[in-house]
Parts: structure tokens; C-alpha cells; sequence
């Protein structure tokens, strides 16, 4: 029982690591020393556990034995935490606001007060049902140790090897590309809620074409952002095939692999233009590896929980991971700090000449605290957790303004700000949900802001960025002219599996 206890802890960690589902969105792979900890943790645990029982049985203490069983109980809500956030889909905020409803609070207690009476014979229950679940845990210290001795293998995909950044030619145009997830243009310019303080989108407004009738190509990542850096739409995607992606095309049927297809970067690269991409969620050096010259991506925390490259590191990430929710958010929060800062570093490399910059926020969860500028991994409702998340945006493009001009980089730069997708839950705000999607572009030098009202699908941002990485669009009239010649009504595909 004790061995199958530490096994439903680690539940998570362990369908982390020896799982095939959801491969494809995996950074690092599953290593000898991740396999090796899990198997450290699951007998540390089980030796502690076991150790407590001994305890129980020497020792017949009333308060005692309540504090175990109450302890005991308390580890069974680490599966049960799994299972809602892996099949029901229920937020942890949900979970929280239903607890604080006055009924469900009354029965709560009351059922807390009917545990506490009879915790012996509910304990002596619970450890009837985890011991059945024993063979779960035999099956997993089975399987790592036949992984571990290369008796069986786990879908794995190769790193990539990405080419040397070339020569710089004088007077090569220079694009920054910027794709913030889930950035809804109604709620940030159109109906911006009352003190919600977005000076940096704001300023750039004020240098740029503004389109006011932008659409996405689809309303979810997976297949919006391949649908951009490919410049065609796609109408349905799946990613059973671990190291690559299968997409369909919307206009033509065909369906195909995404690696290998001609995109904006392989054209780009065919001009001599050195390209860089800092993105998440989707692995992109796998996707896009010959054709960048720098490369850094970081994976859902969901999908990578407890991955690190040293046994020691993974013993405490794994431990961590036991946390849920709060490691996750501690995840994002990471991935927003190294994003930024790994960000800040391209966008002021004048060696890289078209750079793609897909960030985060807003998307959820929300983790950042506006009034003081600091990081919370605790939980907040998802329309409190998206303006938040909005505000670091914000100040996320101020960081990049404020380097590339100490670098001397903003004017020489052409800057195209947009997002995969609109707020899919804006109707929780407001019980309205619109497809528009913002879209800027400023061009090198200082410019006036330009609305530009005609609707046209984002998808030709492939074509325009190389209208501009060719010469053939220098200002900002030019890309009204290239828009009014190039704009396609096309609403975005709203199929397709969520992220």
C-alpha cells in the first residue's frame, strides 16, 4: 500500500514521463536520470510512508493517528488533482469558487466533521482502494527499469543542429515579428475596460498602421501559428506523430507534415536574411530548424511538468511537481522571465534580420500583479488573470522599445505586432467574444499613425514580410497600397484541439 500511495503521488510525473500523449509538444526528452529519480521518489516515499505505519502500530495515541489518517486522506487529492485537470478540464479557480459558495462550504464541514468522528474506518477504506491500485505501481517500477536498460524505448525525437547566422548586407531591411497569445484588439484598443493602463500600445498605435478589421487565421495556436509562418490556412491539424505535425491546408485538402514546407523563414533565408524565433508552446526548432539561425522555445508547463537535465534537479522538480497548480504557475512564470530576457537579446542582435517573438501573456493563467509588478503563483479568476497578464504585455514591449533604441535598433526596424487568436473567453468579461485581432505595423524612422479599416486575414503577414525583406514595401504607404492589393476577407478557421 505504501509503494501504491507514492505511486497515485506521482502520478503526474509518471504519465509525464511514460506516456505517449502529447508527445509532440515536449522540450527536453525522457533521460536515464529523470527515470532514475521518479524511481528515487517512489521508494522514498513508500519507505516514508511505510515508516509512519510502524509508528501507527507501536504507538495507539488518539490525536496521533487522526493527524496520519488526515495526512493520509490529504495525498489522495494529488490524483484526483490529476485526474480533474487531465479529463474534466475544471480550472483550479473554479474548484475554488464552487468551495466558497456557502452550501457547498456548510457541507464541507460537515462532512470534514463526519471524517474526523469515524477516521479510522474511512482511512482503513481509502487504504483498501489505494492498495488495489498496487499493480499501477508495479507496472510503472516495471517499465522504467526496462526503459532504463534500453529493453524498451519511449517516442524520443532527435535534437536539432541549427545553421550559422551568414553575413549582414548593408541596407538589408529588418523585420521584429511579434505574436502575443491571445491578444483580443476589442478589449485592448476597441472597448479597453475603464483603468486598465496599456501606455506602450498606446505609443506604438500612435507610429503605426492600425488595422481596425484584422481576422486570424484560426482561433487556436496550434493552428494559427503554423498558418503564419507557412502563409496558408489550415483547416485541421493532429499531432500523433511525436517529432512532427500533420496539417491539412483549407484551400487545397492536402494534407502533409509540417517540417519541410516552404515558410516565411526559408524564404527569408534564400535573401540572405538571418532569422531568429523565441516562441513557447509549439517546438519550433524541430519544425523550422534549418531555416532559423537561432532558435528558443519553451513548452506548455502542463506538458512538462518535472523536466530537468541533472538526477539531482529532478528529484526536486518532481517533488515540486506534487504541487499542481502552483508548480504550473511557477512553470509560466519562469518561461515569462526567460522568454523576455532571451527576447530582449535578439530584437537588439542587428544580426538577425527577420525575428519572430511568439510570447505567452495574456494568455492564462493569470500570474502577474499589475500594482507592484511581481509574479503570484496563486490563483485568480481567468478574466481578472487575462487584463493582469494584458498589463505585462505591455510593459513586455515596452522592455523591447527601451533596448532596441538604447541599441539603436528601433528606427532601422520594421515592427509587426498582431496574435495567434483573439480572447476565446472574453465572454466571461463581457458575454461578447469578437475574432478581430490587433495588427500594427511601424516602419523604420519616425511615422504618423495610420487606421487602416479595410478587413483582410492575417495570414498574409508571410507575404508582406517578404514584400518588405525584398524592398518592395518601404513605408508605411507603400503597406496600405500592398494591403488594398493583398487583403483577403477570410474568416479565421475555428476548428481544431484547444490550447
Amino acid at each position: 500500500m505504501a509503494l501504491s500511495l507514492a505511486n497515485l503521488c506521482f502520478m503526474r510525473v509518471g504519465f509525464d514521463l511514460m506516456s505517449d500523449k502529447d508527445r509532440f509538444f515536449n522540450k527536453l526528452p525522457a533521460t536515464t536520470p529523470m527515470l532514475l529519480a521518479l524511481m528515487a521518489n517512489l521508494f522514498g516515499f513508500a519507505l516514508l510512508a511505510w515508516l509512519v505505519m510502524q509508528v501507527l502500530r507501536r504507538f495507539s495515541n488518539r490525536l496521533l493517528h487522526l493527524a496520519v489518517h488526515l495526512v493520509f486522506l490529504f495525498t489522495l487529492l494529488l490524483p484526483v488533482d490529476f485526474l480533474r485537470v487531465n479529463l474534466t478540464k475544471i480550472t483550479d479557480y473554479e474548484v475554488l469558487m464552487f468551495f466558497k459558495q456557502p452550501v457547498v462550504m456548510v457541507c464541507g464541514l460537515a462532512l470534514l466533521a463526519l471524517i474526523v468522528w469515524q477516521h479510522r474506518l474511512v482511512a482503513k477504506i481509502a487504504a483498501t482502494v489505494v492498495g488495489i491500485f498496487s499493480l499501477l505501481a508495479i507496472v510503472m517500477l516495471a517499465k522504467i527499469a526496462l526503459v532504463c536498460l534500453g529493453l524498451v524505448q519511449l517516442q524520443q525525437c532527435d535534437n536539432v543542429s541549427l545553421p550559422p547566422a551568414g553575413p549582414v548586407h548593408e541596407g538589408q531591411p529588418r523585420v521584429v515579428w511579434i505574436i502575443f497569445d491571445e491578444m483580443d484588439y476589442r478589449v485592448v484598443f476597441d472597448q479597453r475596460p475603464a483603468g486598465l493602463q496599456l501606455p506602450e500600445f498606446d505609443r506604438l498605435q500612435g507610429q503605426s498602421l492600425f488595422a481596425t478589421s484584422a481576422l486570424s487565421p484560426a482561433d487556436v495556436t496550434i493552428m494559427s501559428m503554423p498558418a503564419l509562418i507557412l502563409g496558408q490556412r489550415i483547416s485541421a491539424v493532429s499531432d500523433d506523430d511525436t517529432c512532427d505535425l500533420s496539417i491539412t491546408f483549407a484551400d487545397t485538402g492536402v494534407t502533409t507534415t509540417w517540417t519541410g514546407q516552404p515558410s516565411v523563414f526559408s524564404e527569408a533565408r534564400k535573401l540572405g536574411v538571418n532569422t531568429a524565433l523565441v516562441g513557447w508552446y509549439i517546438p519550433y526548432d524541430r519544425m523550422l530548424g534549418s531555416s532559423l539561425n537561432f532558435c528558443a522555445w519553451y513548452p506548455f508547463p502542463l506538458f512538462e511538468p518535472a523536466r530537468v537535465e541533472t538526477f539531482k534537479a529532478n528529484i526536486w522538480r518532481q517533488i515540486r511537481a506534487l504541487s499542481g497548480a502552483f508548480n504550473s504557475r511557477r512553470l509560466f512564470i519562469d518561461m515569462l522571465r526567460d522568454s523576455l530576457q532571451t527576447s530582449v537579446s535578439v530584437v537588439t542582435n542587428s544580426t538577425y534580420g527577420l525575428i519572430l517573438l511568439h510570447l505567452p501573456p495574456p494568455h492564462r493563467p493569470g500570474v502577474y500583479l499589475p500594482n507592484n509588478g511581481k509574479f503570484s503563483v496563486l490563483g485568480t479568476s481567468k478574466v481578472t488573470g487575462y487584463f493582469n497578464n494584458l498589463v505585462f504585455a505591455d510593459r513586455e514591449l515596452g522592455a523591447f522599445r527601451r533596448a532596441m533604441e538604447t541599441a539603436g535598433e528601433w528606427d532601422k526596424t520594421w515592427l509587426i505586432l498582431s496574435a495567434d487568436h483573439s480572447w476565446r473567453e472574453s465572454h466571461l468579461y463581457d458575454n461578447k467574444r469578437d475574432m478581430r485581432v490587433p495588427f500594427l505595423v511601424k516602419s523604420p524612422g519616425a511615422n504618423e499613425p495610420m487606421t487602416y479599416s479595410q478587413p483582410f486575414n492575417t495570414i498574409l503577414t508571410h507575404n508582406l514580410i517578404l514584400a518588405i525583406l525584398r524592398g518592395e514595401v518601404t513605408n508605411q504607404q507603400d503597406t496600405v497600397r500592398w494591403l488594398d492589393a493583398h487583403g483577403t476577407q477570410v474568416s479565421p478557421v475555428t476548428g481544431g484541439p484547444s490550447d
